[in-house]
């Protein structure tokens, strides 16, 4: 760590000497040339030459310096802050380096003409005074020629106002403009320009690797405490901005912050983000910043948790109702209440797709049990799949059915009602989704809103849990079918991700990008994917995450887990020393090296012993160039925000329904 420090003091050094150099030496060196230039025949281009660049930069010999020239000073701020300050600490690759090599070459260049206007002013008073000097005599007389007052006071009398009105004037300004930029490199340049290079820092530093020496992780660890412990708390909203999202703070830039141009998310670029780490590592934190900003871009956002965090729900409601728009709560715990219609204007194929989930009796068998099945098949596609025009919902769906066809029409050869019929009425039933007149998914995505679904313990196996995992597949539908040209991007956060994954979620994370929608997926681990318990494979699921995402890896307590995390980071080159030592007879050290060997290996950026030890609100960000070590905080609401309301649809009347007469084996006796 010391080592860290001596190199960082030593670079600061160098940038530190540079302008007393520039501020003095180079005006004397130039007013000497201009001096020399002025007499010699032979160098008169050249005096006439800096001659014009004088004159250029405000400085005259007949009058002041001209306040015109201050239109350079905003381009030497800005340039000398990217060129000194923020691409100092990028990585030493060759793009980098040599984009500020040349900022800095620039700004030497500008900054030295101005400096030449003052070695002209230097020279023409210089040159005055050598009019009131005889150098006659031996050299002790010419030495006190030289130290004599007379000749200076009596040029300065003469260019006094000349004096004042280019140097004075000049190096007042100088000293107000250095002020101004001390203020601006703290305040605004971080938010301005930062954002408009980190995609291209992002891009020439992809290359994923660097070579340093080698570091155990104690001292990794002995480190990251030493960086935090000089970073404070922070409001991520001081980051916000409008065409930029911001991700994180980069730990090992000097807190820099970490944008994403908006611009990706326009053009439908923009991958899913894939946010995975234990418990109260920090996941909560970074969702709510980021879905935060989507809500003030107005942007629509779609939230499923299972954890049913206040913090999250809160937030998020704030800060949509603070932009005017709707916040529609949607809990599937009190299923006893009307308050969405499943169905949403489905088409026959989106029920199908639907139903699939909902009803494992209509999936095809290799056994005698297939007979069955095909009459719930049947009854679906004869029947249900007809009548979806117009319905209000599930239960409007079941009556319609059976008003206009009949119980009869749909028994099996044995007389019995299939399994897929009494099954949907059982669904049909649940207050929840007994409704008319509710809320229409598509509209509030198009309007803005945000809709937030308290999911119920998504590993239960009861009806509730999958008509969740059916609505979640339903507004997925929702997002695939729209143009996404004359639609609003999406933004569709999913806790405990692993609990919602089938083959229809698998498929749609690598189609519904292209669609306008990106997906926020937090779980504990990319390993928890593997243990679905599901009709699709979890490796595939987990690859096509992994392809699809951005990645940010908080604490991975566990160390095969943290160990393939560690992979994901990247490579590094280290430089591995081993030293062949003599020894006596007695097997004792000599202090004689006979050897020293130098060997390379690769190892991974970040090692695993680091991801179990990681901070709350410490992750690895993945996928903009090389991994990074960032910080996220958490963002605060007013604390008098109130709970959301539930939402609340029309409770389903059949009052203009015909009755049906009840018997013990009519299934519309349960109506």
């Amino acid at each position: 760590m010391k080592q860290h420090k001596y190199k960082s003091a030593n670079k600061n050094s160098i940038n530190i000497q540079l302008l007393p150099f520039m501020l003095i030496l180079l005006p004397v060196i130039s007013a000497i040339v201009i001096l020399i230039s002025a007499r010699s025949p032979n160098l008169q281009g050249l005096f006439a030459i800096l001659e014009r660049i004088s004159g250029g930069f405000g400085f005259h010999s007949d009058y002041g310096w001209l306040w015109r020239a201050t239109l350079f000073f905003p381009f030497l701020s800005v340039a000398y802050y990217i060129g000194y300050t923020m691409l100092k600490s990028q990585q030493q690759t060759f793009g980098v380096q040599a984009l500020r090599l040349s900022i800095k070459a620039l700004f030497i260049f500008v900054f030295s003409c101005f400096l030449l206007g003052v070695s002209w002013v230097i020279a023409v008073y210089v040159s005055k005074v050598m009019n009131f000097m005889n150098f006659y005599g031996n050299i002790f007389d010419r030495v006190a020629t030289l130290t004599n007052q007379y000749p200076y006071l009596k040029a300065y009398s003469l260019l006094e106002d000349y004096i004042w009105a280019n140097l004075v004037y000049f190096y007042m300004t100088l000293a107000i403009v250095a002020i101004v930029h001390i203020v601006l490199s703290k305040t605004v340049y971080p938010r301005k320009i930062e954002p408009v290079f980190s995609d291209y820092i992002s891009n020439i530093a992809s290359s994923n690797k660097r070579s340093e020496g080698l570091t155990s992780s104690k001292d990794e660890l002995d480190e990251l405490k030493y960086k935090l412990g000089n970073l404070k708390n922070f409001d991520p909203s001081k980051y916000f901005q409008n065409h930029h999202t911001f991700i994180a703070r980069d730990i090992d830039n000097r807190a820099k912050p970490i944008y994403i141009n908006d611009s990706k998310i326009i053009n439908r670029e923009l991958p899913h983000f894939s946010v995975v780490g234990a418990s109260s590592s920090g996941k909560g934190v970074f969702s709510q910043s980021f879905l935060v900003q989507m809500i003030n871009k107005g942007y629509p956002v779609i939230a499923f948790d299972p954890n049913n965090d206040e913090h999250v729900m809160k937030n998020l409601k704030y800060n949509a109702e603070k932009m005017g728009k709707r916040f529609h709560w949607i809990n599937f715990k009190d299923y006893n209440r009307p308050q969405i219609d499943l169905l949403q204007n489905c088409s026959p194929y989106e029920f199908k797709e639907l139903t699939n989930l909902l009803f494992p009796s209509l999936k095809i068998k290799d056994t005698d049990g297939n007979y069955y099945a095909q009459f719930s098949r049947d009854a679906r596609q004869n029947y249900y799949e007809k009548e979806l025009d117009g319905v209000s919902c599930m239960y409007d769906l079941h009556k319609k059915v059976f008003d206009k066809y009949g119980e009869e029409a749909l028994k099996d050869d044995n007389g019995n009602l299939p399994q897929f019929v009494k099954e949907f009425l059982n669904f049909a039933n649940i207050e929840m989704f007994k409704v008319q007149n509710s809320l229409l998914i598509a509209d509030a995505i198009e309007d803005g809103d945000v809709i937030y679904i308290s999911c119920p313990e998504m590993s239960a196996d009861d009806e509730i849990t999958y008509l969740c995992k059916a609505f979640f597949i339903r507004i997925l539908q929702i997002i695939k079918n729209r143009d996404p040209n004359n639609s609003k991007h999406v933004f569709l956060f999913v806790d405990e991700f692993a609990e919602f994954v089938n083959k229809s979620v698998k498929s749609a994370i690598e189609q519904i990008r292209k669609k306008g929608c990106t997906m926020l997926m937090n779980m504990t681990s990319f390993e928890s994917l593997e243990g679905i318990d599901s009709d699709v494979n979890g490796k595939s699921v987990m690859t096509a995450v992994k392809i699809n995402s951005l990645k940010l890896i908080y604490q991975q307590p566990h160390e095969e887990i943290s160990a393939k995390a560690s992979k994901m980071t990247g490579e590094k080159i280290i430089k591995v020393e081993r030293q062949h030592i003599k020894r006596n007879e007695a097997l004792k050290e000599l202090d004689q090296i006979a050897e020293t060997i130098q060997t390379s290996q690769k190892t991974s950026v970040f090692s695993s012993t680091l991801l179990e030890n990681l901070p709350a609100k410490v992750g690895i960000f993945i996928g903009q160039g090389e991994a990074k070590l960032v910080q996220t905080d958490v963002l605060r609401y007013p604390s008098d925000t109130e709970y959301p309301t539930l939402i609340q649809a029309e409770s389903y009347s059949s009052n203009n329904s015909k009755p049906i007469q009840e018997s013990n084996d009519d299934i519309m006796g349960a109506l």
